[in-house]
């Protein structure tokens, strides 16, 4: 007696899969919605891309290079390092050092010994000059009161009244604001014009500095008016400003 094969899903005689039970042949067809085992076919293997590889280690080295070292940074810092240069060439040659000059403007040789600086400021009637601008302190007083009979103003402290003349030495109009002057007290610190004081002296028939326009070759004389501490009189001098540039310069105002 032959054999028979087992029961299973067998292709017949026309080559459907039909259902034999081990005995014979079934009715049974294996439809298309029976799966099927099958195998995941791998991929075919690619070569390897050395160039492809090579291009991802540049991009990631780039992206992880520490910032000052990065072309955006280093284009910056290049700038940056022009502008310094050129504001200290600008700078080294005195520019903004003050100078003294005589009556007739021309430069008072003092050898070097920085005059106008806050270590060794000029005195009253000295002239001293900025980029673009004059100063002369003509006189410094104190007084408690400023202004005439009709309106006059009590200083909270005492009031520093200062005489000074302004020269334009450019060659257009700048306006010059009381703010380009301070008093330096004998106590270090910075004191503004005093606005009440400031009226007090234009009632009194007074010329004030408090917004001028200063043509060129023009020089105006007018008080400034500061309310200091009496503690701060002694030793204190007057800070200006340069109306074009950077420069400042400092007046012994003589008080005590």
């Amino acid at each position: 007696m032959t054999d028979k094969p087992p029961a299973g899903w067998y292709p017949d005689s026309e080559g459907t899969m039909r259902w034999w039970d081990g005995n014979g042949w079934t009715e049974t067809l294996q439809s298309s919605h029976i799966a099927t085992a099958t195998m995941p076919v791998p991929p075919a293997e690619q070569p390897h891309n050395f160039r492809a590889e090579a291009a991802a280690r540049k991009a990631y080295a780039k992206a992880n290079r520490p910032w000052y070292k990065k072309k955006r940074w280093i284009g910056a810092i290049i700038i940056l390092v022009i502008i310094v240069l050129v504001s200290l060439s600008s700078g080294g040659d005195g520019g903004d050092d003050p100078k003294k000059v005589d009556s007739s403007g021309n430069a008072v040789d003092t050898k070097g010994d920085k005059t106008g600086t806050k270590s060794n400021p000029v005195a009253i009637g000295e002239t001293i000059e900025l980029q673009g601008t004059r100063y002369t302190v003509k006189s410094a007083k104190t007084a408690p009161t400023v202004g005439g009979e009709f309106f006059e103003e009590k200083a909270g402290g005492v009031y520093v009244i200062v005489e000074l003349t302004i020269e334009n030495t450019k060659d257009e109009t700048k306006t010059f604001l009381d703010e380009a002057a301070k008093l330096v007290g004998g106590n270090g610190k910075k004191y503004s014009t005093d606005s009440d004081g400031t009226i007090a002296a234009i009632s009194d028939d007074g010329e004030t500095l408090i917004f001028e326009d200063m043509q060129p070759d023009v020089p105006k004389t007018g008080v400034l008016v500061f309310d200091v501490p009496k503690a701060a009189v002694a030793g204190g001098v007057l800070q200006v400003s340069d109306l074009f540039g950077r420069g400042e310069a400092y007046i012994n105002l003589a008080l005590k």
